[in-house]
């Protein structure tokens, strides 16, 4: 059983690290088409930074977009405790386009 919960504990670490890692690179750059922020306080629209528009407003959590470079750093001056990068297309944005 404790092999179990220490596994458990280094998986959840792991995950985290990885969240973590995104967030402080995103927060450096600021390069993606999209952002999802969740905030502890809940999220106003009023209160978010100049510039941002708002894509999709779900329980906890805003996907935001905007032109500003500092974006994410506003966003997170404003309250927000993680913003994470996300593709406004899914993951399969990433692939090539198919040349014909």
């Amino acid at each position: 059983m404790a092999r179990l919960a220490r596994r458990t504990g280094f998986a959840i670490a792991v995950v985290a690290a990885v969240f973590a890692l995104f967030a402080l690179v995103f927060a450096a750059t600021g390069e993606a088409p999209a952002a999802m922020v969740f905030s502890a306080r809940g999220i106003k629209p009023g209160a978010l930074p100049e510039g941002v528009s708002i894509l999709q407003w779900g329980r906890g959590y805003v996907v935001v977009t905007s032109e500003r470079s500092d974006y994410v750093r506003a966003l997170y001056g404003r309250g927000a405790i993680l913003v994470l990068p996300l593709r406004k297309s899914g993951c399969l944005a990433l692939r090539p386009a198919a040349s014909t």
